[in-house]
């Protein structure tokens, strides 16, 4: 299986180099737009939040055993999908951040009202 080709064979060469930086340029440009879409959906939006959360960048890694390395090669990555976030749109992470705890406090009065006996039950 071939691996990924070098973009500049002679580092020497303005032209090779040149190429290769309007190369990562025009990626960048592409890459930043996809994930601003992907940003604007509702869904899209729920998506990125239960990657971030699930890649641990708002929990501590710490454990007493070799799993921590494990934990921190997630949250790397959940840190470098996050500064992908904020370079396409910081409004649209602000606003995912926003529904996230809206979510969480739906969530939350749901189980408090479902918790709650009526005033014509008494107390449970």
């Amino acid at each position: 299986m071939n691996g990924p080709r070098a973009e500049v064979r002679n580092a020497a060469d303005p032209q090779q180099v040149g190429r290769a930086e309007r190369r990562e340029k025009d990626r960048s440009v592409i890459e930043r737009a996809a994930m601003k879409a992907v940003m604007s959906t509702p869904e899209g939006r729920l998506v990125m939040w239960s990657l971030l959360e699930g890649m641990g960048i708002f929990r501590s890694i710490w454990t007493p055993s070799a799993e921590i390395h494990y934990r921190a090669g997630w949250q790397d990555a959940g840190h470098q999908l996050q500064a992908l976030i904020l370079a396409a749109d910081e409004d649209l992470y602000d606003l995912m951040c926003r529904e996230a705890r809206a979510r969480v406090k739906r969530a939350a009065n749901e189980t408090d009202a479902a918790h709650t006996a009526r005033a014509d039950q008494g107390e449970r």
